[in-house]
């Protein structure tokens, strides 16, 4: 495994993932129960911002688990390219850092699915996607992968892009600057933090 080392800027994350978006989708394995599991704890309701939403995989669970409305952004053009594809009329996507999008309190739950080792500034991020959550809203950040599982696959072709998934205690503590931390799970097959935003 090489070490891990977080991106210098976000342009090398986008053409990271713009060239893995043709035959993305075959390479992923969602499992639904770990999903539902992620949905359910995090409390997953209303209008939802997916952020780094790749192709869409996750926007099946939203709908089956009652959302009303999802709007993806992800920085590769490609990925979205392909979501749009898929799920035309159903989602709204958008091309973009969701770091620096002004979606100002629209929210009802903001969710960071597999993506959160890309984030080049974590603490910038978790600001941002609390300005765009309403009163009430959460911010989940979760993984269907443990974290040492999931840094020992970053260390593969990731590396570049990618820093360290961090305890989900020490993120929960990262959280509270701006929202009050209400669920964590640091699992070997599962890794969530989810917190709220109390005004």
């Amino acid at each position: 495994m090489k070490d891990l080392t977080p991106a210098s800027d976000t342009e090398e994350v986008r053409k990271y993932f713009d060239s893995r978006a043709e035959g993305w989708d075959e390479r992923q394995h969602p499992q639904r129960e770990l999903i539902e599991r992620i949905l359910e704890e995090g409390k997953v309701k209303g209008k939802v911002l997916d952020v780094a939403c790749g192709t869409g995989i996750m926007v099946p669970f939203y709908f089956e688990a009652g959302v009303k409305e999802v709007v993806g952004i992800d920085l590769s053009s490609k990925m979205i390219e392909v979501a749009e594809k898929k799920f035309s009329g159903r989602a709204r996507f958008v091309t973009g850092d969701a770091v620096l999008s002004d979606f100002s309190g629209q929210f009802d739950s903001v969710v960071v699915f597999n993506a959160w080792p890309h984030f080049i500034s974590p603490l910038k991020a978790i600001s941002a996607f609390a300005k765009d959550l309403r009163p009430g809203g959460r911010l989940v950040i979760a993984h269907d992968k443990g974290r040492q599982a999931l840094n020992r696959i970053h260390g593969g072709g990731a590396h570049l892009v990618s820093s360290p998934l961090p305890p989900a205690r020490k993120l929960a503590e990262e959280m509270s600057g701006w929202l009050q931390a209400e669920f964590e799970a640091d699992e070997e097959g599962m890794y969530e933090v989810v917190g709220k935003k109390i005004a």
